[in-house]
């Protein structure tokens, strides 16, 4: 007995008839979220490509700034410099200087211990090292790693320089999930938009419908055809009068 209920229960709604205006809000949302997140999507990644194009950029400037300075004050001032940060002081770049053996000559306070030397990529020569740049996560934070030679005298010299760029991982983050609410809210919007169009546009088949229970038979002559009906309509209104 459960079983043959079961089983017209699953018939029936399964011969339910569909909704029209069901299927079109279906559609209108479904349309409209795609293009909002296409949108969206491309963007987010303009903005983040612009964001690590600009950070790229100002490590290239940093990069030149500092062999400058080690061309022109030698290594022992330049090591003063890179040591003068105070341990536990923020700043957006971490400096190491090696020279010929790998030997660290100086570098800033705890670097060794949050950024090993062995971690930092091959030295190259300034203008080709920022194309090797290295992406490294420690602590929390995020690093954008740099190492290339410069030749102060007659001397070679490493320079290892760290970007920290947690900052704009957490723009990057914040940004995304405000991608994700107006995402969200883009679908509820259009949800609620394609509700209203879909009955505005199914009121003359509902007023259609009315006037179809208003004729009995003592109305046969009774004719609902009007240049008012939309035109897909038109036909029906013709084809019952």
């Amino acid at each position: 007995m459960f079983s043959k209920d079961a089983s017209a229960s699953s018939s029936s709604s399964l011969n339910r008839p569909r909704s029209i205006a069901f299927q079109l809000i279906l559609l209108f949302t479904l349309a409209a979220a795609l293009l909002l997140a296409c949108g969206l999507g491309v963007f987010y990644s303009i903005v983040v490509r612009h964001a690590f194009a600009e950070d790229n950029a100002v490590l290239a400037d940093k990069m030149f700034a500092l062999s400058a300075d080690l061309r022109e004050n030698g290594p022992e001032v330049f090591g003063e410099e890179v040591t003068a940060h105070r341990a536990g002081q923020h700043t957006p770049y971490w400096i190491r200087i090696l020279d010929s053996q790998g030997r660290a000559v100086a570098q800033t306070p705890e670097m060794d211990r949050l950024i090993p030397t062995q971690i930092f990529p091959v030295a190259r020569e300034p203008a080709e090292a920022i194309r090797t740049r290295k992406d490294y996560r420690t602590a929390g934070k995020l690093f954008a790693l740099v190492s290339f030679n410069e030749h102060p005298g007659d001397q070679t010299y490493t320079l290892q320089v760290a970007q920290d760029r947690s900052s704009d991982k957490q723009v990057e983050r914040n940004f995304a999930l405000l991608f994700v609410a107006v995402l969200l809210g883009g679908i509820v919007a259009s949800a609620l938009i394609a509700v209203i169009v879909t009955r505005r546009g199914l009121r003359p088949r509902r007023e259609m419908t009315g006037s179809l229970g208003r004729i009995g038979p003592d109305q046969s002559k009774e004719r609902i055809g009007s240049p008012g009906w939309p035109r897909e309509m038109q036909p029906l209104a013709i084809a019952f009068d």
